[in-house]
This record gives C-alpha cells, sequence and structure tokens, in this order.
C-alpha cells in the first residue's frame, strides 16, 4: 500500500459469509500481518485467526472451507493524486517434500546439506581418534615404563573429564568453527576406554616370537610398532572406528541443539533447536521428527555395517 490514508479489509469467504479485518491508517510503504493482530484475535476469540479465516467445514470450525476466497480492501484518500497498490501473500505452512519451517523455507535444504555435514564431521572425528589411540597405545605398550606410565594416567584422568561442557567452553571463549569443535572431541576422545583396549592387544603380540625375530635382526622400534604390532589390532580397530562414527554425529547434533555450532552451516543438531525453541511450531512435529530419523538411520547403517566387520574380522566369532 502507499499513499493511502486509511483502508478497510473485509475477509470473504467460499459460503459468502463476511468478516471485517478492521480498518488500518496507511502512510507509505505498509505491511499487515493478519497472523500477529492481536486485536482480531480477540474480536474472533482465538489464539489463530487464520483457523476461523479459512475454517467452518467441520463441527468445530477449524478445518478448511473449499473455495475462493477474497480480500476486499477499500481505500479512503484524501489527495487526488493518491493511489492504492495492494498485494497479498499466503504464509503455507507446509510446502515441499519435508515441510517448511517458520519462515517459509523448506526443510528439504538443511536436511540434504546436513547430511554432507554429519558424515564429514563422524568419519574424521571416528578416524583421527582411532588412528590416534592406537598410535599411542603401541608407543606406550612397546616402550612400557614411565612412557606408558604417563599414557595411562592421563587416559584415566581425561575419561572422567566431560566431552561436552568443555567443547560449549571453548566455543564460547575461542571460536564457533565446526572444525575447532571437532578438533576438541577428537583430543577428548583420543585418551579414552580405546587405548586400553588396544593395549591390552599390543601387550599380547609384544611377546610374540616374531616380536623376539625382529628385534634380533636390529629392527627399529618405529618399524616394529607399523610392521608388526600395528597390523595385528586392525580386526579389533576397524569395527570399532565404523561403530564411532554416530558418536561423533550425535556429538554434532547435541552441540548444535545447544546453541555450540557453526553459525553458517545448516546441520541437523540446529535444524532440531529451531523446531524446538520455536513456540508458534510446537505442533508441527514433522520439523524435528525429520532430522531425528535421519540421524537414527544413520547411525543403524553404521553400526549394522560395524557388527558385520566385527563378525568378519574377529575369528572368535565366526559360526561354526
Amino acid at each position: 500500500m502507499s499513499s493511502v490514508d486509511i483502508a478497510a479489509l473485509t475477509w470473504v469467504k467460499p459460503d459468502g459469509t463476511e468478516i471485517d479485518l478492521g480498518g488500518q491508517s496507511v502512510k507509505g510503504p505498509y505491511g499487515y500481518y493478519i497472523s500477529r493482530d492481536e486485536k482480531l484475535a480477540r474480536k474472533l476469540r482465538t489464539d489463530v485467526p487464520l483457523e476461523v479465516l479459512f475454517g467452518g467445514s467441520s463441527a468445530d470450525g477449524t478445518a478448511p472451507m473449499k473455495g475462493t476466497y477474497q480480500l476486499k480492501i477499500t481505500g479512503v484518500t484524501f489527495e487526488p493524486e493518491s493511489d492504492l497498490q495492494a498485494e497479498m501473500v499466503l504464509y503455507g505452512q507446509v510446502m515441499g517434500l519435508a515441510g517448511t519451517d517458520d519462515q517459509r523455507r523448506d526443510l528439504i535444504i538443511p536436511l540434504l546439506w546436513g547430511i554432507p555435514v554429519a558424515l564429514v564431521f563422524g568419519i574424521l572425528g571416528a578416524i583421527c581418534t582411532s588412528l590416534l589411540a592406537m598410535i599411542i597405545a603401541a608407543v606406550g605398550a612397546w616402550h612400557g615404563g614411565w612412557i606408558d606410565g604417563v599414557i595411562q594416567r592421563i587416559t584415566e584422568i581425561n575419561m572422567i573429564l566431560p566431552a561436552l561442557p568443555i567443547a560449549i567452553l571453548v566455543s564460547v571463549l575461542f571460536s564457533k568453527s565446526i572444525a575447532a569443535i571437532l578438533g576438541v572431541l577428537i583430543l577428548l576422545s583420543i585418551f579414552g576406554s580405546a587405548i586400553k583396549n588396544y593395549r591390552a592387544v599390543f601387550l599380547q603380540s609384544k611377546q610374540s616370537p616374531y616380536i623376539e625375530a625382529a628385534q634380533t635382526y636390529g629392527a627399529s622400534s618405529w618399524r616394529i610398532i607399523r610392521v608388526y604390532l600395528v597390523p595385528r589390532v586392525l580386526p579389533v580397530l576397524i569395527p570399532q572406528l565404523v561403530m564411532m562414527v554416530p558418536v561423533f554425529v550425535f556429538y554434532e547434533a547435541t552441540l548444535a541443539y545447544l546453541g555450540v555450532s557453526d553459525p553458517y552451516l545448516p546441520t541437523w543438531g540446529k535444524t532440531i533447536y529451531e523446531a524446538l525453541s520455536n513456540s508458534n511450531f510446537a505442533a508441527y512435529y514433522y520439523w524435528f521428527l525429520e532430522p531425528l530419523i535421519l540421524m537414527m538411520l544413520t547411525s543403524l547403517a553404521f553400526l549394522t555395517v560395524g557388527f558385520a566387520l566385527e563378525k568378519i574380522l574377529n575369528p572368535s566369532l565366526h559360526e561354526v
């Protein structure tokens, strides 16, 4: 609307019922939002005016009435050259395969964008954590003494530290970059229970005859660790690496839900946070159920592959 002093709005339903939306004082460009008009809501005796404006085909009057709706705008001007240019915009509640959010954005976009973000976050976190934990455990088990003692004490201390609060603290004080958050989670996950599992395998392999033979012909410690010890733990490493991917996926989603996430990347956790923090869309369960279902399917896929690999690579689990 422009250059109009008073505009009267009337809503006409398909059955001919007219609802007076009231008059608006207009000066220059002006926008009127029916869903935010508190006076209209009190007049219609409802918290959602659109249900009354479009409803009426059911017993409770909430089901949409089929047919053609009209919005009549009557302008009263006091200047000879005044005019009325009105445009009506309807904010749909559900659109597309995944629906829309409160800002009319198609939810399929953050859901699809969240797939590579979640997979990259989970796979990188699992690979870095597993490989670094395996190398540290191999070094400690081979050298023993104070080196192994320091690694075990750090592991025991780190196992009781809460990873999520520390990641939140780093995000608040230093950086909200998803790379920085991933680095902190990897650092806190390296010295975990996996080190003790790998160490048990390495201590058993360390007593093998081929290790003594390698020492006899002068193999270096790094060669023994890399060529003779590490391959022994691969049947344990690979399944655990695959099954650790969902852990980091849920880490990212949990941090995003708590408001700790990259401000520029659309992720599943951020979608859930926006859905649950928007009270106007509390009844639209699809908004947060869709990313939750994708997270569960992703976790189920990686866990299934991990269990299958564990059964293949671990001879003790073979069926007779």
